[in-house]
């Protein structure tokens, strides 16, 4: 059977139907089976129900923001995450008012809009000594402070506040505790002061400082957390001399470094002869000792152990005129090791002088040491025609007679550091570097006629002097202003750039590299500058902070001032404020600044009082702030009373204006003293024995009694509350200190206060000896072995080797005569781990004496890599150096050195790698070539023909190598003649080294036309005549029924072009019968056929299947 009678099949036909009425009937019956189960959404089932809360005006309506699901159903909130279930108590927010910061509030660092702060949105700045320590918003920023670094132990700061959102910002509480004892104390702002101690048995305390800043939207937090750390008063003095009356001496803090430049000509022999010792008010107390010290020779790598006095001779590098000698010293003070550096510099008398003049005929000088580099001052473009900077080099110092300069070479940042050679008096130019600040660094070689070699560098910056649209913003003085002298006058600046549209670019910092801002205080002609004023900080909103204080008149009550500010942006665009002002000179009384006053009782266990928060007035002594601040006196006009005073009943000598010192103060303590007239015994043995029942065997206090006892004071009664003059021994009264600075010895009426300053009056029971104080010819004949200031009575012994008379030995303070209990019969040295051992008693384990360093030794049954200290056993490696002068090693071949441990001095033979080639930095030339060399062997190395570049500049050209950086003209100096040359670039071949030089740009005079068009460039030809082109048929394609043809024409000079023809498209003729239901008609060009159902078969496609599927039924 073949496809078209099976398509006509009956059987097919019925199949297909009988499936079509199977598919209708299932549509209509499957929809009806599944209605009970397609119910539409009811939420009233899903969704639990409450009951409608009725709310009476004012009534909580939070509890209408939680849905109850009854069935184990969860609780949801209608507002996202808003937890409004259980309240635990440990999210209750405390109230702002009394936080310390510690808890809530997200730990206050959101910004105004929910989210963090960012440091510089807001940031709190705590400056101490010079030092400004920035903290974020709810952060804790950590440092340390030691008593090397505070005056009596007090530590002065401010706080301010920066960042975009300080304008809006106030800081509104301030508090500290400290660590140990948990005790609290309210701060002032923007300044206070903090006595430090230790805690007690150490000699460390943490201060947990922390600031409350109210912002528009919240209160956020700043914490400090500072470890102070108790440290002995210890520095080291060294003390060096030469020839004649050439000496210096330097005094080191420890873990810092001192410098000295001692010239050649200052040597004794090549030698300087010195003296180490330790100095401070605890160096003898702490028994400071060195342990060790010894120098390293940085030119010549020699190192060697130095005593702490003895001559030191001077070496010089082979074919080099200075030296650098590290000198390190070790020392050991109550237990604490401290580490100094003293860095001395010896050099020949030889100075770089560079001299110019600039367009104004201003003369400038820089001076340079040999191996040292040097910054002149800023040369501005309007300076200078074009940039041309004549200059003139020339060698000053004692020892430049024999010294000449024999190479000038110069960089520049604005032409890619090409080097460039010149002459010691010669002109170039100074270039800009990207529209900045241009570095032209000068590198200047001599040598003196014992072959000794200098190097000098100089940089001569040169900027563009912009457009005067920098803005300073300057708060005051205003014009005219009257300003008080001799009163801090706080002045803020701003400034900033702008572009040509107004819009701010960006801040200009006080002092950076290439922008910066100056303050000065020029007199009445605004002409000769009295100061210039440096800046203190920056505060809020980017302003900078300065301190002016103004002179005050020596004639008359004022005199005319000028402040001139000038500042400048990175390219060089400037601005100058000039505002000139009054100065008035102050009234008596006038408030000038706020001070902090403490009274320190701490030899009386009474402690310290304060502080007293005090308004410094102009004009006012000491003697008048005790009186008021203290003994809350009215004193009248012009001073007046205090607002804060301790209002204690008091007396003085002399007057408030001459002479005055305090004689007793009733500050209603008792003091825990001993209250007799007499000494409580007859021997030293009965007074001593009753001190330490008085007060405790050791005990500070007890230590301070029997320092008093055995230093000669005689003693004297107490008066109760009453402390005075003469009071307890005949070496008691009042004594104050200034700002840190131990007693100034002067009557309170002969000193002033000043705004910030820290006074503290102090009561000493031995003429100052027990408060860090004392003169040389009273009450000091065994010294004191206790300090007892600022709340803290700390023995530091002295401990000293007694026989006795039957042989044996104890330990005993020399100052206060303390004996150790055992007698340390058995005893032996324990390694302590830090570099030093002590003597330890094997009865009782105390401590024998202060740590000593260790005694190291090496013996040949020791292992080789360590040495062994003789006292205690501690091992350590050994420290190995090269010994000077023998190692073998070349460049290129290993060999064998001789090495010694520079603690022991055990030395050893071992394997030495080869050393490497060291090349000298810099390129040798000839004509032809360049090339370095190792400066250890002198093989050579990177030998290559130069490549030349071309290298403009104005009013001369030429060739620099690209890499040696060298200039054709002065390696040849041939004559170029043009070996190639088009309008893009002209090929210049030298006569003499045979280089070819390539010249880029535009020369017109090598143009190559061709029709009129250049083709290196593409330009047209000025003189190119155009062509008319005469175009005539030259090839024809006709086009059929379905494909377009073309006619091509030709011009006389072969330039051609095609017109299109379209297809023409079929001739059809007649539609005629084709079989099986089909027309056909052809066309009568090409003969393509064309075919077509007839009608019958045209109905739709319904009509279609249905008559396949019931052809009787549809005939037509």
């Amino acid at each position: 059977m073949d496809w078209n009678s099976l398509f006509h099949s009956k059987y097919l036909r019925g199949g297909l139907c009988a499936v079509l009425i199977a598919a209708i009937l299932l549509g209509l019956w499957l929809p009806g089976t599944g209605l009970k189960e397609a119910q539409p959404d009811d939420p009233l089932k899903r969704e639990g129900v409450r009951e409608i809360t009725v709310l009476e005006l004012g009534e909580n309506i939070q509890q209408l923001n939680t849905i109850v699901v009854p069935s184990g159903g969860q609780t949801k909130s209608t507002e996202p995450n808003d937890d409004v279930g259980e309240t635990r108590p440990e999210e209750t927010q405390p109230d702002s008012s009394t936080d310390d910061g510690s808890d809530g509030q997200e730990d206050g660092n959101q910004g105004a809009d929910g989210g963090e702060i960012t440091p510089s949105e807001l940031s709190l700045v705590l400056t101490w000594n010079a030092k400004g320590i920035a903290c974020a918003a709810g952060n804790t920023q950590a440092f340390s402070v030691s008593s090397y670094e505070l005056n009596e132990d007090l530590f002065r700061f401010r706080v301010s506040l920066t960042g975009t959102q300080a304008q809006d910002a106030k800081i509104v509480n301030g508090i500290s505790i400290t660590e140990s004892t948990q005790t609290a104390r309210e701060l002032k702002w923007p300044s206070d002061s903090l006595i430090m101690n230790p805690a007690a048995g150490t000699d460390k305390e943490v201060y947990n400082l922390s600031f409350t800043v109210r912002t528009a939207e919240r209160d956020v937090f700043f914490r400090y957390k500072i470890t102070y750390q108790k440290l002995p008063d210890v520095q080291l003095s060294f003390t060096w001399r030469g020839t004649g009356n050439h000496k210096g001496t330097l005094l080191c803090m420890p873990s810092g470094s001192v410098v000295d430049k001692i010239k050649s000509n200052q040597l004794a022999g090549g030698r300087i002869s010195y003296e180490m010792k330790l100095v401070g008010s605890d160096a003898e107390s702490a028994g400071a000792k060195i342990l060790s010290a010894s120098y390293i020779s940085v030119g010549t790598g020699k190192s060697e152990e130095l005593d702490e006095q003895d001559f030191l001779d001077i070496e010089m590098p082979a074919g080099e005129t200075s030296n650098t000698y590290r000198i390190s010293v070790s020392a050991l003070a109550n237990g604490h090791t401290a580490h100094f550096e003293v860095i001395l510099h010896f050099g020949n008398d030889v100075t770089l002088q560079m001299r110019y003049i600039l367009d104004d005929g201003s003369e400038r000088k820089v001076f340079c040491q040999n191996k040292q580099s040097k910054t002149a001052d800023t040369v501005y473009d309007d300076e200078l025609t074009d940039g041309f900077l004549e200059y003139e080099m020339s060698i000053v110092g004692s020892d430049a007679d024999s010294a000449k300069i024999t190479s000038v070479k110069c960089t520049r940042t604005g032409n890619g550091n090409r080097l460039r050679t010149l002459k010691a008096s010669d002109t170039v130019q100074l270039l800009l570097n990207k529209g900045k600040t241009g570095q032209n660094n000068f590198t200047v070689e001599a040598k003196d006629d014992s072959g000794n070699q200098y190097t000098f560098k100089i940089n001569v910056p040169y900027k563009h002097k912009g457009d005067d649209n920098v803005v300073i913003d300057l708060s005051r003085p205003y014009e005219g202003e009257e300003v008080p002298c001799g009163t801090v006058y706080n002045l803020k600046v701003k400034a900033w750039s702008e572009d040509t549209d107004g819009n701010k670019i960006s801040n200009i910092p006080a002092a950076g590299t290439d922008e910066f801002i100056t303050v000065e205080l020029l007199d009445e002609d605004a002409e000769t500058v009295i100061e210039r004023i440096p800046s203190k900080s920056i505060g809020a909103n980017g302003y900078w902070e300065y301190d002016l204080i103004l002179p005050i008149p020596e004639i008359g009550d004022e005199k005319q001032y000028y402040l001139r500010v000038y500042a400048e942006d990175a390219y060089g665009n400037h601005h100058t404020e000039l505002r000139g002002f009054t100065g008035k000179r102050r009234e008596a009384g006038q408030k000038i600044g706020e001070a902090t006053i403490y009274v320190d009782m701490t030899v009386l266990r009474l402690g310290v009082t304060g502080p007293i928060y005090y308004d410094v007035l102009a004009d006012e002594p000491i003697s008048y702030v005790v009186a008021k601040a203290i003994m809350g006196m009215d004193t009248g006009e012009p001073f007046g009373e205090a607002s804060n005073t301790l209002g204690w009943r008091g007396s003085y000598a002399g007057t408030l204006d001459t002479g005055f010192y305090l004689q007793w103060l009733d500050t209603g303590y008792s003091a825990d003293a001993l209250e007799d007239s007499t000494w409580p015994g007859s021997t030293e043995e009965e007074v001593l024995a009753a001190i330490d029942a008085r007060f405790g065997a050791r005990t500070g206090l007890a230590t301070l009694w029997r320092c008093l006892y055995r230093n000669g004071l005689n003693k004297s009664a107490g008066s109760g509350s009453r402390i005075g003059e003469f009071d307890y021994t005949s070496g008691s009264g009042w004594m104050y200190s200034l700002d840190g600075t131990y007693y100034p010895g002067q009557s309170m009426s002969a000193v002033y206060l000043k705004d910030g300053d820290v006074l503290t009056l102090r009561y000493t029971l031995a003429y100052g000896w027990d408060i860090g104080g004392g003169s040389d010819n009273y009450g000091n004949i065994v010294g004191y072995c206790v300090t007892a200031i600022n709340g803290d009575i700390t023995p530091r012994h002295q401990m000293e080797e007694v026989e006795d008379p039957d042989g044996s030995v104890r330990y005993v303070c020399r100052c206060c005569g303390m004996v150790q209990d055992c007698p340390h019969a058995h005893t032996t040295y324990k390694d302590l781990e830090d570099g030093t051992h002590i003597l330890l008693c094997e009865d009782c384990q105390a401590a024998i004496g202060d740590p000593l360093p260790h005694n190291w030794t090496y013996a040949a049954g020791d292992t080789e890599d360590n040495h062994v200290c003789a006292e205690c056993g501690a091992t350590e490696q050994h420290f190995w150096k090269e010994v000077e002068g023998t190692n073998t090693a070349t460049c290129t071949e290993p060999g064998v050195r001789t090495v010694r441990c520079s603690v022991c001095g055990m030395e050893k033979e071992e394997e030495a790698e080869a050393k490497g080639h060291t090349l000298d930095n810099r390129w040798n030339h000839t004509a032809l070539e360049h090339y370095q060399k190792c400066s250890t062997c002198g093989e050579e190395f990177g030998r290559g023909s130069h490549e030349y570049v071309y290298e403009p500049g104005i009013g001369w050209e030429d060739y620099a190598c690209r890499i040696c950086g060298e200039l054709h003209e002065f390696l040849c100096g041939g004559a170029l003649t043009i070996q190639e040359a088009t309008c893009q670039k002209i090929v210049y071949h030298c006569d003499s080294c045979g280089y070819d030089m390539t010249k880029p740009g535009t020369f017109d005079e090598y143009h190559d036309y061709v029709d009129g068009f250049c083709r290196y460039c593409g330009a047209e030809d000025p003189d190119h005549v155009p062509h008319e082109h005469d175009y005539h048929e030259t090839h024809r394609v006709d086009p059929t029924c379905t494909e377009d043809g073309y006619i091509e024409y030709t011009c006389d000079c072969g330039d051609t072009y095609t017109d299109p023809l379209p297809a023409a498209g079929h001739t059809w003729g007649e539609w005629m019968p084709a079989g099986d239901g089909e027309e056909v008609r052809y066309c009568g060009v090409c003969g393509a056929e064309d075919y077509r159902t007839t009608e019958t078969d045209t109905y739709s496609i319904q009509m279609l299947f249905l008559s396949w599927l019931f052809p009787k039924m549809h005939k037509k």
